[in-house]
């Protein structure tokens, strides 16, 4: 029995050692892995701002794949959020502050633990872009443990940097390239009754611009039980490429026309049915340049005439709200043409001749 004693004492005292050469070690950490990804940085800033898109790549999902996701109404940008709940625990996350194609700053927490912060950093660079992930923050006892018995906070955090940002290449690489442009001829584009935001901006912030108007947008129309009666669009009044500038407008088809009060940015419009080359892109939305370029080929070709009264308009019928992959998005493409007129009959009056022959009496 004394000899158990002894080793229930020494298991105790080596216990206690431990316990006091963990609460000695630093609390603080600072990890960081980058990586060139050969994509531009608008759409790399854009794919890792986009919560939804954390599934496709999170190197956590091979560790637990039954984890389960729940989302904010915004997720995207600041004020996004999402949370988790999952075999090792539930966890929250939010974006604090964004600078646009530059960075991203974020706020993480597992359980009840102290908000870590996450930052998120995107560099133009020959090849592509340099996207760094870093994270720091301070460690709770369990946590100082782990990392003690893992060879340290570095060892036990890089390993899962590093798989995210290879990923984050593999995945969106990928699905980047995945696209695929049909021009698909003249069509009766159906006139609609629509709500709408207007902006006038950098055509280099466009994408961004619209995913605030389309959040806007869709958050009064919830507002006013306004009922959607289709896919969201974007009438395009101007688009400049040599002076950068772009004038838009990002709308939702309702049922009505409607009407808002004097002052409101938000006012109601429609068009009416109207000739138009149709074109889809199934693809990520960067390649929209590509899309429109291939249907002004088809224009050039056939030696049809834009007609300035229609509306040249976007219509995203499939987008990230249906799936996270950008290879399965649908854009469709609509720029009006001038009809040819019709040539015009004379009817024939009655007793006329039809005939250059004269009869002799």
């Amino acid at each position: 029995m004394r000899i158990v004693k002894y080793i229930f004492l020494l298991i105790l005292l080596a216990a206690i050692a431990v316990s006091v050469y963990i609460g000695t070690q630093s609390n603080k950490f600072d990890i960081q892995r980058s990586k060139v990804i050969a994509v531009d940085q608008r759409t790399l800033f854009e794919y890792v701002d986009e919560y939804r898109n954390w599934e496709n790549w999170g190197p956590w999902a091979k560790e637990d794949p039954s984890m389960q996701y729940t989302y904010s109404s915004k997720t995207k940008g600041e004020g996004a959020s999402y949370s988790w709940t999952g075999k090792d625990g539930d966890g929250k996350m939010n974006t604090v502050k964004t600078i646009t194609n530059d960075s991203i700053f974020q706020k993480i927490s597992f359980e009840d633990s102290t908000p870590s912060d996450v930052i998120w950093g995107f560099e133009k660079v020959n090849g592509g872009t340099k996207v760094t992930w870093r994270m720091k923050g301070e460690m709770d006892f369990m946590m100082k443990a782990f990392a003690m018995f893992s060879g340290g906070a570095e060892k036990m955090m890089a390993p899962m940097f590093e798989e995210g940002l290879n990923n984050i290449d593999t995945k969106l690489v990928k699905e980047i390239n995945n696209y695929k442009v049909e021009v698909h001829g003249l069509v009766r584009k159906p006139g609609e009754n629509y709500i709408k935001q207007s902006l006038t901006c950098k055509i280099t912030s466009l994408s961004h611009n619209m995913g605030v108007l389309m959040r806007n947008i869709t958050k009064f129309a919830e507002d006013n039980n306004i009922k959607v009666t289709g896919a969201p669009f974007a009438i395009y009044n101007t688009y400049n490429e040599a002076t950068g500038i772009t004038s838009f407008s990002v709308c939702l088809p309702v049922e009505q026309e409607i009407f808002t009060s004097e002052g409101s940015d938000i006012s109601g419009g429609k068009f009416g049915s109207y000739l138009a080359l149709k074109t889809t892109l199934k693809g990520d939305y960067s390649h929209s340049k590509k899309a429109w370029d291939k249907a002004y080929e088809e224009i050039t070709k056939k030696h049809w005439v834009e007609n300035p009264t229609g509306k040249y308009l976007e219509v995203y019928k499939v987008g990230l709200k249906q799936t996270p992959r950008p290879s399965e998005w649908v854009t469709e493409i609509y720029i009006p043409i001038v009809e040819k007129a019709k040539p015009i009959v004379k009817p024939l009056l009655p007793n006329a001749v039809t005939s250059d022959t004269t009869n002799v009496q």
